[in-house]
């Protein structure tokens, strides 16, 4: 067998509703789950418990310390990295099994598909993330980067491959859930932008929703989703948006005090 044991690791705050959907897709297919999770206050733990997964809780610092940390709790050399709201497909397990058998890569690259309501499968016409999620760690590892989730090679002739199954990713729970999770993202894309001394101009703000918005909807043709399509282009261009913003926001307050605190003023 080229790969004997593998471990899938996953990373989590209040998934209880997604993670069952991941777990259920994985079954039978690694030799260990590890969960670890940052604070969730649902029942995340008691469904990982339910699936015999072992569940560890870490601090957050940034999705890059988190992924490499949970990486590490890993016990075996290879490993199937997935997010708490992508699910494996059918055809994607199927792959992953042949490949413990008979694979002779050192790592693979999966399919990642934003899945939209009302469909089963994603279309392949749509842009979708092609990313390294299953490899041997003496080959690659995560980088361990702030606000990324690089991954590293180790190796330095590693060979890697394509899978055509696709990991069916499910980010959308509401819009407001949508606009919450792309408010904090911002939020965070903006705190690494300062710790890493980047300084984007104020003009970024003024084409990044029309721009964004085209490059989402007809370049990566999410037109192909209709209504859905449209509505997850809109907030794609948003957070672009509001990564300009936070970040003006951020450099303007260490000018200006806003609102300006009161002065006291004697009584005339």
């Amino acid at each position: 067998m080229h790969i004997p044991k593998l471990s899938c690791y996953i990373i989590t705050q209040n998934e209880e509703r997604r993670l069952p959907l991941v777990l259920e897709s994985i079954k039978g297919l690694a030799d260990e789950t590890v969960i670890v999770d940052s604070g969730s206050a649902d029942g995340t733990e008691s469904v990982a418990s339910r699936y015999g997964a072992r569940f560890l809780r870490h601090d957050w610092e940034s999705v890059g310390h988190q992924v490499k940390w949970a990486e590490e709790q890993c016990s075996h050399r290879w490993a199937l990295r997935l997010d708490a709201d992508e699910v494996v497909s059918g055809e994607l397990a199927a792959e992953i099994r042949d490949v413990r058998e008979n694979g002779v890569h050192d790592a693979y690259r999966v399919r990642i598909a934003d899945m939209v309501m009302g469909r089963n499968r994603p279309n392949p016409f749509v842009k979708h993330y092609k990313l390294i999620r299953f490899y041997d760690r003496d080959a690659f590892t995560m980088a361990g980067t702030i606000g990324h989730d690089d991954v590293a090679r180790i190796k330095p002739d590693a060979k890697t491959k394509l899978l055509r199954g696709f990991a069916h990713h499910y980010s959308f729970l509401s819009i407001s859930a949508l606009n919450e999770k792309y408010d904090a993202e911002a939020g965070r894309l903006v705190d690494r932008a300062v710790i890493l001394g980047k300084n984007y101009s104020p003009w970024r703000m003024v084409g990044a929703m029309s721009l964004n918005f085209f490059k989402r909807f007809i370049l990566d043709r999410f037109f192909l989703y209709g209504f859905w399509g449209f509505i997850y282009s809109v907030e794609f261009a948003y957070l672009r948006f509001l990564k300009f913003s936070k970040f003006y926001e951020a450099k303007q307050s260490e000018k200006h005090e806003y609102p300006p605190a009161v002065k006291h003023f004697p009584n005339i």
